[in-house]
This record gives structure tokens, C-alpha cells and sequence, in this order.
């Protein structure tokens, strides 16, 4: 067996210096060690000014036994090398290194929710005493368990049975609600006791069947949303899209703001109903937005095959402005209710159809909604909301009488590479 021993020493102001000793593992050795033994290389010492100190052991010494860079010493540059793996192997990662990948939380009457972790680094990771919760008091519902690994940009998944809602003993049983929630991933400090969260990831009501994941849009932002197929143990497959899109935002019309509207689009080779049957309610429980504008669709509403609907602030004001250029078998609903508009800075523009009661019990209490559809818009001017420019188009607020427009109906809305600005079309 070959290994070499390195030592670090960091102190700080008012700080305790941390001595760090690991026992690393070379392409001789034939087991890697234990978080066990890496944290017995721990010990702590009182230094109040910045040191470093380094100690290199050669076991069994035939070169290069700790030689990373293959240079035939072992070196500086070879622990720094050393260092970056060390971050990425202790339970004290970086926070993102392990993340919640992929969510079933509405599984089949005869099948399991679980919960899928995904490894971002190229190296195996020992994830045992890491937890699992759907709250974040306490943290420490589901306890992973000792000898858990993930590989090289891997994943694990962690399913209800056998795992978070069968009690072991040194658990808290719990399930995952349809109706939305989060999901925790953290791990204890090695130099403390309080616990660090890893990763969360919250979401809202699902359908039947149908998961949520990790989705990395055109600008880098990490959304959590609906999947169109589940992959435990996979990638993530593409978002789920439609059936109804949204296909059209016009937030500052030059006829004035009563004449915003927002338009709709049917992706399906059907009519597509804007209503659910729901046996315990009296009629049906409509679709409705649920961010931006405050509308639900009137009873029996339907937007045909690859039709498109038009909802507008207040319809006699949308008429007056582009009634002359609207199809005539495109139905218009309206107004907005309570008073409310499109935002000209931006927000987020939601649609959504009824799911299940929000509590079972209640059978007249209101239902939750799930997200079928949104685009979180901006005038171009919103950089404090973005990594660097607002990368939205300026057009529809500097009076030109354009709209944000929806560039491809059957990809992924939530992302401004998929928008552009140009002249009104509503219903077209």
C-alpha cells in the first residue's frame, strides 16, 4: 500500500488554528479511507496570527508515491493539488457540490416519491451522515446512511421505501405532499455540530405522475421545474411544456394601459379545456392565473387546436386598439380583476390549472394550483435582477407598440433566449 500523509495549518485572528492532517490514497492503494479516519486528522491548536505549515510523509517510499504532477517530488504543487480534492471528499464541501436533481412528489397510488441527488465533481463522494428533510425544523429528518457514496457526476436516489418514510430507528418519517414544498440537503460541519444546508429546493402543487428537476436556462439561472419524462437515476429530461402556452405579452400598448393583454396558445393537436371536473364542488373549478394579472377563465372555456385566447385588461380598450388586427375566431376575455395590470418593470406572468384540495379533509376549501405555464419578464432595464445586463429586449417600453413575443411555442417559456420584441399580434 502507498500513501503519503500531508499536514496543513491555518490560523486567524480570534480564530483557533485548525490543523488538518489526510491520509491520501494513490493509484497503489487498495482501499481509500474512511471519513472516519479522515476526521481523526483533526485536531485543533490556539495561534492567533495567519501560518502555514506543511508536513509531508512518504509510507512505503517508492517514488513518486505522492507525486500528483509528476514531477518525481512531492511538493507544494502537489498539495495544493491535494487541497482541491480534500475539499471536494470531506462532508465540510462547498455548498452546491451535492444538489437536489430531480423530485417525484405525486407518485401513482401504487408507486414511490423519491428524491434524486446528483454529484458535481469529478471525484466519488461519501455523502453518510448527510440528511434529507421536507422542513428545515429539523433538518435531520432522514440520515443517510454509513458506506452511501455517489460517483464521478453521478447520481443517488433516495425513494420512500425503503428510505425517509420508514422508520429506522434514528429518523423522522416523512412524506413529500403533491401540493408543493421543499426539499432539504445538508450535512454536518466536521468542526461543529450545527448542520449546513448543501442544497434546497422548493416547488408547487404537481400532477400525478409527473416530476420536477434541475433545468439551466440560456442566462445560467438553475429553475426547478416540471419534467416531460422522469429519470431517476438519469439526466433530467427536457421541461414539460403545454399544453396552453404563454405565447404573447404586451405590457405598455401605446393606447394605454387598459389595453394590456396577454395571450394564450394551444400546443395539442386538440381543444384543450380551461376548467377541471371536480365532483365536490358544484359545476367546475376553473384555470386561472396565479402570478401577474389576477384572472380565472369563466365557466366552460376552451381554447381550440392550435388555436390561440386572447385575455386582456379591459376588452373595449383592447378592441379600440387592435380590434382591427385581431382574427375573428379568436376569443377575448376579460378584464383583469381587482384592478390589477402588467407590471412595465417586469414580473412573472403565471398561468395554472386546479390540482388537488389543498386539504382532503375539506372538501370545500380551495384547491392548489399547478403551474402549467410562465415567463418571468423585465423592460431591459432590471440589472440589479440579473449576474450582469438585463438581457431583456427595451422595445416594449420605449414606445414603439411592440410586445414581447414567444419565439418557439413547444420550447421551454421561463427564458428570455426564447423572447423577442416586435409589432403587436394578438391572436396570431
Amino acid at each position: 500500500m502507498y500513501a503519503v500523509v500531508l499536514c496543513v495549518g491555518y490560523g486567524r485572528q480570534d480564530r483557533e488554528n485548525i490543523y488538518i492532517c489526510k491520509l491520501m490514497e494513490y493509484k497503489a492503494m487498495k482501499t481509500p479511507p474512511t471519513i472516519a479516519e479522515k476526521r481523526k486528522a483533526i485536531c485543533l491548536l490556539s495561534v492567533f496570527s495567519l501560518s502555514i505549515s506543511i508536513t509531508v510523509t512518504i509510507l512505503a517510499a517508492d517514488c513518486p508515491v505522492g507525486d500528483l504532477n509528476r514531477d518525481c517530488n512531492v511538493n507544494l504543487l502537489d498539495f495544493g493539488m491535494m487541497a482541491e480534492n480534500w475539499l471536494q471528499e470531506e462532508p465540510n464541501l462547498p455548498l452546491g457540490t451535492v444538489v437536489i436533481n430531480e423530485v417525484m412528489a405525486h407518485s401513482h397510488a401504487d408507486s414511490n416519491d423519491w428524491i434524486e441527488l446528483y454529484n458535481t465533481t469529478g471525484v466519488t463522494l461519501d455523502i453518510s451522515g448527510w440528511y434529507l428533510s421536507d422542513s428545515d425544523s429539523p433538518l435531520t429528518k432522514y440520515p443517510i446512511p454509513n458506506g452511501t457514496t455517489i460517483p464521478p457526476y453521478g447520481y443517488i436516489v433516495f425513494y420512500e421505501n425503503p428510505h425517509f418514510r420508514v422508520n429506522h430507528g434514528n429518523n423522522t418519517p416523512f412524506a413529500l405532499s403533491e401540493n408543493g414544498e421543499t426539499v432539504y440537503l445538508s450535512f454536518p460541519d466536521i468542526t461543529s455540530d450545527p448542520k449546513h444546508i448543501s442544497d434546497d429546493r422548493k416547488f408547487g402543487a404537481s400532477e400525478e405522475g409527473v416530476s420536477f428537476g434541475r433545468y439551466t436556462t440560456s442566462t445560467g439561472d438553475v429553475k426547478f421545474v416540471a419534467m416531460d419524462s422522469n429519470t431517476p437515476g438519469q439526466s433530467n429530461s427536457y421541461p414539460k411544456v403545454g399544453p396552453i402556452v404563454i405565447s404573447e405579452v404586451m405590457y405598455d400598448p401605446n393606447a394605454g394601459s387598459n389595453a394590456e393583454y396577454v395571450e394564450l396558445y394551444n400546443i395539442e393537436y386538440y381543444s384543450v379545456n380551461l376548467y377541471v371536473y371536480d365532483p365536490c364542488v358544484p359545476g367546475d373549478v376553473n384555470w386561472a392565473f396565479t402570478e401577474g394579472p389576477e384572472f380565472e377563465f369563466p365557466y366552460h372555456a376552451s381554447i381550440p387546436a392550435n388555436g390561440y385566447l386572447i385575455v386582456a385588461r379591459d376588452p373595449t380598450k383592447f378592441d379600440e386598439a387592435f380590434g382591427d388586427i385581431l382574427a375573428q375566431d379568436v376569443n377575448v376575455f376579460g378584464p383583469f380583476e381587482d384592478g390589477t395590470k402588467l407590471s412595465n418593470d417586469g414580473e412573472n406572468v403565471e398561468i395554472s390549472m386546479p390540482g388537488d384540495l389543498e386539504d382532503p379533509n375539506d372538501p370545500d376549501g380551495p384547491h392548489a394550483y399547478i403551474r402549467i405555464d410562465n415567463v418571468r419578464y423585465s423592460d431591459g432595464s432590471q440589472h440589479k435582477d440579473f449576474p450582469g445586463l438585463d438581457p431583456w429586449s427595451k422595445g416594449p417600453d420605449e414606445g414603439e407598440d411592440e410586445s414581447l413575443q414567444r419565439k418557439y411555442m413547444n420550447l421551454y417559456g421561463d427564458d428570455v433566449n426564447n423572447w423577442e420584441a416586435d409589432d403587436a399580434t394578438p391572436g396570431d
